[in-house]
């Protein structure tokens, strides 16, 4: 079964593995970006948005 991806201000966010070993990656400016925890990745989307600075 394929998981949908979340969605967070245009930015699709996908988690990767399962457990403790999960990441959460996005595309942010056309890199890839990833983190341990759903948060960080979401902050890193907010940062790139509102002051326009690559996490």
């Amino acid at each position: 079964m394929i998981k949908p991806k979340k969605m967070y201000r245009g930015h699709a966010i996908e988690k990767v593995g399962h457990g403790k070993r999960a990441v959460f990656q996005t595309t942010i400016n056309e890199k890839e970006w990833s983190s341990v925890t759903e948060l960080e990745v979401k902050t890193a989307i907010d940062v790139w948005i509102d002051e326009g600075i690559e996490p």
